[in-house]
C-alpha cells in the first residue's frame, strides 16, 4: 500500500503541532520516521491511525484519498499500529488475544485463527503457541504477539512505534527478519523511533 500525506495540520486551540507535512512512502518499503520527543511523530501517526483528526490536509492511500474518521476505518483501509506499550490483555492466552476484536471478521472460529496464528507465526519465526499465557510472555514475545495480531488483520500498512524498544537483541533480529520478509508480500512499513 502506498501512503501519501498532503499539507498536514494539526492544531491544538493555538498551539500548531505539525505544520504542512508531505510524506511519501512506497508500497513495499520500510521507512523509518525519527525525530525528537515533542516533534509530532506521535501526533501524526495518531492522525493516520484515526485516534485524532487532522487540521487540515489530505491522506491518500493507493493514489485515493480517503479519511482515517476514526480507528476502526483505519483499519478498515488497512492501517495497523504496533504501540511501544503492548495493547494486549495479559489474563488471556496468546490465541485469546489474537482473536479479540474480530467477531466481525467472517474467519472467526476459533480452530482456524489458531491454524491462521500458527501459520503466521511460522512465516515469521516467531515461537508463540495459541496456550501460551500471555502473563508469562517477555516484553519481546508481547511485542511480536501484536505484530501477529497485526498481520491477522490483513494490515497493508504497518506503523510501529519504538518497536525495539525493551527487546533483545535477538527478538531484535527476529523482528527485523520478520519485517523484511512481510515488505516481500507488498506490505508497506513505517518504524517511529526517536533515535
Amino acid at each position: 500500500m502506498q501512503i501519501e500525506l498532503q499539507q498536514i495540520h494539526k492544531s491544538f486551540g493555538n498551539h500548531h503541532v505539525l505544520k504542512g507535512i508531505d510524506l511519501r512512502v512506497d508500497a513495499g518499503t520500510i521507512h523509518g520516521l525519527v525525530g525528537e520527543n515533542g516533534a509530532g511523530k506521535s501526533t501524526l501517526m495518531k492522525i493516520l491511525t484515526g485516534y485524532l483528526s487532522r487540521s487540515e490536509g489530505r491522506i491518500l492511500l493507493d493514489g485515493e484519498e480517503v479519511n482515517t474518521a476514526d480507528p476502526a476505518t483505519a483499519a478498515a483501509l488497512g492501517i495497523g499500529m504496533l504501540y511501544q506499550e503492548p495493547q494486549d490483555f495479559p489474563p488471556l492466552t496468546v490465541l485469546e488475544n489474537f482473536i479479540v476484536g474480530r467477531d466481525s471478521h467472517p474467519d472467526n472460529h476459533r480452530r482456524r485463527q489458531q491454524q491462521r496464528l500458527s501459520e503466521l507465526s511460522e512465516q515469521v519465526h516467531f515461537q508463540l503457541h495459541g496456550s501460551d499465557s500471555v502473563e508469562r510472555l517477555t516484553v519481546g514475545e508481547r511485542q511480536q504477539l501484536e505484530f501477529l495480531r497485526l498481520l491477522g488483520r490483513d494490515a497493508r500498512l504497518l506503523i510501529l512505534d519504538e518497536p525495539t524498544t525493551g527487546i533483545s537483541d535477538r527478538q531484535k533480529a527476529r523482528l527485523f527478519a520478520a519485517l523484511r520478509q512481510i515488505r516481500e508480500q507488498g506490505r508497506t512499513i513505517l518504524l517511529v523511533s526517536h533515535k
